[in-house]
């Protein structure tokens, strides 16, 4: 009887992996079917959002080969056709990118040689600003910034000019990694207070001379309050707390807002706050 039920399982346990050997085949097969190579080329003159969408709509119907094409060459010439696509190629199309790599694995490996090819760029050639920002783009959508802490940290040692050059790329990394010693290095409070108070003035002044200038205020106020406050609680931490108080009289001034003073007293106690957005 012992044997019999033995035989018995192994016979069932024998069909259950065929079973699933023959779904694993057949699964390949429909992925390979629909991930076929289709030779796409671009317009001859490309409408590049247009291009990106047509990639959605290629992962939606998984026609996998030509959504990754798609990316690729947008990745690759976006920014040459137009400079002003510069922030959907490292934001929202990246994070589709990211997006077919989940259900079709070549395009997560297709990014990934294309940071590698970043890194090397970095650590074997002179700083590169552009290939530094679209390494922090993709590392940021990988929910990898540590790995630009990494390279940060590479130039400090190796390259201080040119993590001069990166930092301010570097910064929402750092913050999330808690490199604040590391940070408070490549800072200068007065010249950085300054600087984030014209980009937010002039960002306020186009934002209400715009039809949509509701969200585009929201977000220069956003952005500088979380990089006032940032500046104020790094320099704290730092034991710079005369500097961190003066910077942070001189936000107030700027932005007469109950919960910004709020923020700020948090920044004044050494609470730093996450990085925005």
């Amino acid at each position: 009887n012992t044997a019999r039920l033995v035989t018995s399982f192994y016979r069932k346990e024998c069909k259950m992996q065929l079973a699933r050997f023959f779904v694993a085949i057949m699964l390949f097969f429909f992925i390979s079917a629909q991930a076929v190579a289709t030779d796409w080329t671009p317009p001859d003159n490309p409408d590049l959002l247009q291009i990106l969408h047509e990639a959605r709509l290629d992962m939606q119907a998984k026609r996998y080969e030509s959504a990754l094409e798609k990316h690729i060459w947008f990745h690759e010439n976006a920014e040459q056709i137009d400079e002003s696509i510069s922030a959907v190629r490292t934001s929202f199309a990246l994070y589709d990118w990211v997006r077919l790599g989940q259900e079709y694995p070549p395009t997560m490996d297709e990014l990934l040689q294309v940071r590698g090819g970043l890194i090397t760029k970095l650590i074997n050639e002179e700083y590169d600003r552009n290939a530094f920002r679209d390494l922090v783009s993709i590392n940021a959508v990988l929910n990898e910034d540590s790995k630009t802490t990494e390279i940060f940290k590479l130039l400090d040692s190796e390259q201080p000019e040119a993590a001069n050059r990166a930092f301010n790329f570097a910064q929402p990394a750092l913050i999330k990694d808690k490199e604040y010693e590391l940070y408070v290095k490549y800072v200068n409070p007065q010249h950085d207070f300054l600087r984030m108070k014209h980009s937010f003035e002039s960002g306020m002044l186009s934002a209400n001379n715009s039809d949509s200038n509701t969200s585009r205020s929201d977000f220069y106020i956003n952005s500088f309050r979380n990089k006032a406050a940032t500046l104020v609680a790094v320099l704290v931490v730092n034991d710079r707390g005369v500097e961190a108080a003066e910077i942070s009289t001189l936000a107030k001034e700027v932005l007469d807002d109950p919960q910004f003073h709020e923020e700020l007293e948090d920044a004044l106690a050494g609470t730093v706050p996450v990085p925005w957005p």
